[in-house]
């Protein structure tokens, strides 16, 4: 037997914050139990998490109010309590993209030691929030008095909620592409070989996901607005809000996989020396220990008579978090005068 449209919303809100749950158990693993240096971007991940579980409950009210069947069959009193869950759905959806581009962008500050990608990535935090903020705020008070939004039968007014909804959608498209292609210039430079850059590039890459599931929400937006029959055709957009919201949060995490991986199979996530040459922005040498950096400046080149040939590495076979150096010595002698 075939679900019903609203059923099929709850149902898919509901498989999609369950993969966004486990990633998010994941990362708390690698973060708080392996390496024990859990940050910001991971509790901003949790809040996310708690606010898209928010809204998959909201989506589930929303399916026993009459989501997903026809305008004709839902009473005045059901179209009353969508309008609230409605409003109430919007707060929360769009205050869980912050938090998650946030997570996003807090995560790449653990990763980027360039003083130019640093200060872009403060600059999008604060843009993303001050942004994000303003525009939540305005949803609060998008009907005045507030509770126009659901009773028209006082007196009231909106604005044009549509040309609102898409403005904040255009805003999060743009977003999610700024905060996608940030880190792909340092990658790119990044001196490894091919088969580990490649990976390490796709794990970044899959924050196109999110920029997918935003532009297919606008559709369904649209179709929205078109409607004659919205509590039958708005199972769409609640749909891909979470879906949106979801795989945003899932793509957050997986970078933090890696110390668990590495834990689990040391041999497949070794560190690799990038050389500072390969960027300009770069003071020194980088090596990528787990998922933080360890910065090395002023590494010195010294030819004389004697010279010293350094190598680091990194064994994770041994006391993880250490660094071994490896030194080679040779000797060249002079004939005298």
């Amino acid at each position: 037997m075939a679900l019903d449209r609203g059923t099929q919303a709850v149902v898919t809100a509901s498989a999609f914050t369950g993969l966004a749950l486990l990633f998010v158990v994941i990362r708390c693993i690698s973060r708080f139990c392996v390496i024990k240096q859990a940050g910001t971007e991971d509790y901003l991940a949790i809040v996310a998490l708690i606010l898209s579980i928010g809204l998959t409950v909201i989506i589930g009210l929303q399916r026993e109010n009459g989501l997903g069947r026809h305008a004709d069959t839902v009473s005045e009193e059901e179209n009353e309590m969508l309008s609230k869950l409605l409003y109430a759905s919007i707060i929360v959806y769009n205050l869980g993209l912050v938090f998650v581009k946030d997570s996003i962008l807090y995560q790449y500050l653990r990763f980027f030691v360039h003083r130019v990608y640093r200060r872009i990535a403060w600059g999008l935090i604060v843009f993303v929030t001050a942004v994000g903020s303003a525009m939540i705020i305005t949803s609060c008070v998008s009907c005045l008095p507030v509770q126009y939004f659901w009773d028209k039968r006082g007196d009231g007014h909106c604005v044009n909620l549509m040309a609102f909804w898409f403005s904040f959608s255009g805003f999060n498209i743009i977003t999610d592409l700024a905060v996608w292609l940030l880190p792909m210039p340092v990658l790119k430079g990044l001196q490894l070989p091919r088969k580990q850059k490649y990976s390490l590039i796709a794990v970044f890459a899959l924050g196109g996901f999110g920029c997918i599931t935003a532009i297919l929400r606008l559709h369904v937006l649209y179709v929205v607005s078109m409607s004659t029959d919205i509590t039958y055709d708005n199972v769409g957009a609640a749909t891909w809000s979470s879906c949106e919201l979801n795989v945003g949060i899932a793509c957050s995490c997986v970078p933090a996989f890696r110390p668990l991986i590495s834990r689990i199979f040391p041999r497949l996530l070794s560190s690799t020396r990038r050389d500072h040459t390969s960027d300009p922005f770069s003071r020194g040498a980088a090596y990528y220990r787990n998922d933080s950096v360890v910065e090395l400046s002023h590494v010195n080149k010294i030819e004389s008579d004697m010279s010293q040939h350094d190598s680091i590495s990194m064994d994770t076979t041994h006391t993880p978090g250490t660094i071994r150096v490896k030194q080679e010595w040779s000797v060249t002698e002079k004939d005298g005068p």
